[in-house]
């Protein structure tokens, strides 16, 4: 399976898609209007199958039925008919984002400080969600990680970073970064990541990022990332898992461990001072 066939089936999983209608609409999209007896041959699927693999993508706007002399065919929506329909759909789901936010904000219990929460997550996806479920929030000026670059690079891919950091650089949050000396030269170089260059304030000129380089020889593949009273940590090596702890006390002695490496880190230009 090729890199865009897996992101088109990411993306109907997204939706919701059945398999079955999976099979039945790529073949659409290959052949273009087809009548159900041709897509149930080339697809060696019962035309009741595809019967309700139709019903389906109609109902999601993916698919239009047409009448002909040969009886009904279907085809891939107009692409203004899917635009609007989707449109309206992400309306809705962030309509019902908002009011379930509201209804929990105002409902539940606040919990306890003493009460500490651990959350464990699986694999690459498993990792970009633990990301998502600790978002930037301005009321928190700075993070403090410990960062193998080119690992959490070759983990979760430039996108997804980039991504990730928009809404730091719009909240104008500080990180203190700590990464492996040999990081050193993605700094250095920008290479190919372009988004390196654009962490500035908005009208300013301020870098966002405080980052500082571990002595030569130090090595890790676990990043970790201290956010106001959480912690996540997400492996950049073959592990691949993640976990997040949501603890004021535990915050406070990993930020301790990570002040003593800073102190022993370097900046670009190979010194230690840096506040």
């Amino acid at each position: 399976m090729t890199t865009k066939e897996i992101n088109i089936n990411q993306s109907l999983d997204i939706l919701g898609i059945k398999p079955s209608s999976k099979r039945v609409l790529l073949d659409i999209t290959e052949h273009g209007t087809s009548a159900v007896a041709d897509i149930a041959t080339r697809l060696s699927m019962p035309k009741s199958s595809v019967y309700d693999s139709l019903d389906e993508l109609s109902q999601q706007g993916l698919v239009t039925e047409y009448s002909s002399d040969r009886g009904k065919t279907f085809g891939i929506s107009e692409k203004e008919q899917l635009t609007r329909i989707h449109r309206e759909k992400i309306d809705e789901l962030q309509g019902a984002h908002s009011s379930l936010i509201s209804f929990i904000q105002n409902h539940s219990k606040i919990d306890s400080t003493g009460k500490p929460k651990i959350k464990f997550y699986s694999g690459v996806q498993g990792i970009k969600q633990a990301f998502r479920d600790m978002p930037w929030d301005k009321k928190n000026e700075e993070g403090y990680l410990m960062w193998p670059l080119q690992d959490m690079l070759d983990t979760l891919g430039e996108e997804f970073l980039k991504w990730h950091a928009a809404p730091r650089f719009k909240n104008n949050i500080y990180i203190n970064v700590i990464q492996k000396h040999e990081d050193m030269i993605i700094q250095k170089t920008k290479m190919k990541y372009d988004w390196l260059k654009t962490d500035y304030k908005t009208g300013g000129g301020e870098n966002l990022n405080r980052i500082k380089y571990a002595p030569k020889g130090v090595d890790w593949q676990m990043s970790y990332w201290i956010y106001g009273d959480k912690c996540l940590f997400a492996s950049g090596g073959t592990e691949k898992f993640a976990f997040a702890i949501h603890s004021k006390e535990f915050c406070q002695m990993m930020k301790l461990m990570w002040s003593k490496m800073w102190k022993e880190a370097e900046s670009l230009d190979g010194t230690k001072k840096m506040i």
